[in-house]
């Protein structure tokens, strides 16, 4: 669901106190939220998804349990591909972050944990 344009100002105004009131902790979250784009095979799945649930609703109708079956079948079978759908920068990036789990960053966490103890004192 899009933000109203009145959230998307608002919004807006937080990102820049953010970065005049420190750009430096800012910067480290630059890029870090990124929209998934649509894609193909997210839709087949809703699509198929939707047809077993007509399908389902068809049998209780028609009393048809075949149909039933059917349509729960296509329900469970779009849901397994809507949540094992693995975008291909995903799997590429899989690696990076196992090397990164490995060798975690302290002076990042170091340098958050000063912050908000600065933070804490001025107030």
């Amino acid at each position: 669901m899009p933000l109203s344009e009145h959230e998307q100002r608002l919004l807006e105004q937080m990102e820049r106190a953010l970065v005049s009131e420190d750009p430096k902790f800012a910067s480290v979250f630059r890029g870090a939220v990124r929209r998934p784009k649509a894609s193909g095979r997210a839709g087949v799945a809703v699509l198929v998804s939707l047809i077993g649930v007509v399908g389902i609703i068809s049998a209780v109708v028609w009393n048809s349990p075949p149909l039933g079956i059917l349509g729960f079948t296509a329900v469970v079978f779009g849901l397994f591909i809507l949540t094992t759908h693995r975008p291909e920068s995903a799997e590429n990036s899989n690696e990076q972050k196992k090397s990164a789990s490995t060798q975690p960053n302290r002076s990042f966490l170091k340098g958050l944990e000063e912050r908000w103890d600065r933070r804490q004192e001025n107030q």
